[in-house]
């Protein structure tokens, strides 16, 4: 399908003085996971992409840590996940505690995916497996280039960077703004940041120390005084420790730390901190892009919604955006799909984005009641549920990411619903291609393969399936955009058809 598009077999590179090309089909701002993610899948599929970042260099260290399942299927395509996997900690359960009670324990091993855990990974790993991604797909990455200015016209946009040699210009028929909280690509496009920020600042350290319970765990603590989040990482004894607090040091120290740990972790075995690898404050809000698009420049990750990081499903919808955007794009400049497939990508991930948002709000609210009387209420009513109900499995399939639906969302069939492929992780179906597949029991396959032969300019590979009861069009996100009885494999090409605008008709009868 884009055996003819141009692909550069460049390297990854610290800050350099040499110019990029003047022209490209897409320009990434910001080297983070999602925009390495965006850039890496579209360097992937053929389509002339650099990177933008106004850092020196990659960073030393690292915010996020969790990568949950859907994160893991979406990252298949380019060949990281076992790498991935490899290096980090699998945690196949998620507990929230108040002190030494347990409130609720979530487990991820009955989760319908190849990836039934949580990884615990440090987000500067992961960054330097999706810079190797990039680079095996021959993309490229500008450090030192900070964009000043975004203007558009109808063929495309202009970006003013401030580079090591000075202000320059790169022209692009595309940009993904994936710059981070204080995008400077959302201001230039005039785009609202609605929301607001938490008055407590929260502290973030990695520690060595001896913590006595499971390290199978992430662990969430309701206190007073605020959430505390303990999470195992790679290396001996090594731990994450997430805090709310009023104000919060710089750099909080081994006292700091132990004291937050003294205060609302557990009081049987009491943990003992070593040393502190790194740690750091920051402030969160929770804000919401009031439009993920304007004209031909789109926001991701945290140029579009930022929030507070329980649950720790930040950087996954991040790379989920940008999973959701790449083959549009793709699509788009291969000539494949009308611009307008890309609206969808605002009305699918634009809900998930307010919703995470809104999820995560509550669940830091609900941590941090002060009322003796709530606390109370609380802590009889969370374990309740998790005894008599599905909230344990609910959460689970939340956290995961595996329950997102986009109910608006961009089918053939006019579906009103679109889920991913189920089960045991196909939906990244394999290797990175733009092309939608045609799922089909495997006794059909040669003539669905003739069927497509009559639709040359429709971006689509026939799949087999055996034990397959239906036939199915699935988008490169995992995404089921259609399906029918067994014999309605041509009808659903027809409709693949008309949904990209081919406007070509069949020649069979």
């Amino acid at each position: 399908m884009n055996d003819n598009k141009r692909i550069r077999r460049t390297e990854v590179t610290p800050p350099r003085a040499e110019p990029y090309e003047d022209e490209v089909e897409v320009a990434v701002v910001g080297a983070g996971p999602v925009g390495l993610t965006a850039a890496a899948m579209l360097a992937a599929y053929g389509i002339r992409t650099v990177v933008l970042d106004g850092a020196e260099g990659p960073a030393r260290h690292s915010r996020a840590a969790v990568v949950h399942a859907r994160t893991l299927e979406t990252l298949e395509p380019i060949g990281i996940v076992d790498e991935a996997v490899r290096r980090g900690v699998l945690v196949p359960h998620f507990g929230i505690r108040d002190r030494d009670r347990r409130l609720l324990s979530v487990p991820f091993g009955r989760l319908p995916t190849a990836h039934p855990y949580t990884l615990m990974l440090p987000q500067d790993e992961t960054e330097r497996l999706l810079q190797g991604s990039l680079r095996r797909f021959g993309g490229e990455i500008f450090w030192g280039h900070q964009v000043t200015g975004v203007r558009q016209d109808s063929g495309g946009v202009d970006l003013a960077v401030g580079s090591p040699r000075g202000e320059e210009r790169l022209r692009a028929r595309y940009v993904v703004g994936s710059d981070g909280a204080h995008s400077s690509v959302r201001e230039s496009v005039g785009i609202r940041f609605e929301g607001a920020t938490y008055p407590e600042s929260f502290v973030l350290a990695d520690v060595r120390m001896d913590w006595g319970l499971p390290d199978d765990e992430v662990q969430l603590f309701f206190s007073p005084e605020g959430l505390v989040v303990v999470a195992p990482l790679p290396g001996e004894r090594r731990h994450r420790i997430v805090a709310t607090v009023d104000e919060a040091p710089a750099e909080p120290s081994l006292e700091d730390v132990q004291a937050l740990l003294g205060a609302r972790g557990p009081r049987t075995p009491r943990p003992r901190v070593e040393e502190v690898l790194w740690s750091s404050r920051f402030r969160v809000s929770h804000k919401l892009a009031a439009r993920f698009r304007e004209g031909a420049v789109f926001l991701a990750g945290d140029a579009a919604h930022v929030h507070s990081p329980a649950g720790g499903q930040g950087m996954n919808i991040g790379i989920q955006d940008a999973a959701n955007l790449a083959w549009k794009l793709a699509l788009v400049l291969g000539g494949q799909a009308p611009d307008s497939l890309l609206d969808s990508y605002e009305r699918e991930r634009r809900p998930v984005a307010r919703e995470v948002v809104s999820t995560a709000d509550r669940l830091t609210r609900l941590a941090t009641m002060r009322a003796p009387l709530a606390r109370r209420l609380r802590n009889a009513l969370v374990p309740m549920f998790g005894r008599i109900g599905r909230l344990p499995e609910k959460l689970a399939k939340n956290l995961a990411g595996l329950d997102v639906a986009y109910a608006d969302g961009w089918s053939v069939d006019g579906s009103t619903r679109l889920e991913r492929l189920v089960p045991q992780g196909g939906g990244a179906l394999g290797d990175p291609d733009p092309a939608l597949r045609l799922l089909v029991p495997g006794g059909l396959e040669a003539r669905a393969v003739a069927a497509v032969r009559d639709y040359p300019e429709v971006p689509v590979r026939v799949v087999p399936k055996g034990g397959l009861a239906e036939v199915a069009v699935v988008r490169p996100d995992g995404y089921v955009a259609g399906r029918g009885t067994p014999e309605e494999y041509a009808k659903l090409l027809e409709l693949l058809a008309r949904a990209l605008g081919t406007g070509r008709q069949p020649t069979y009868v």
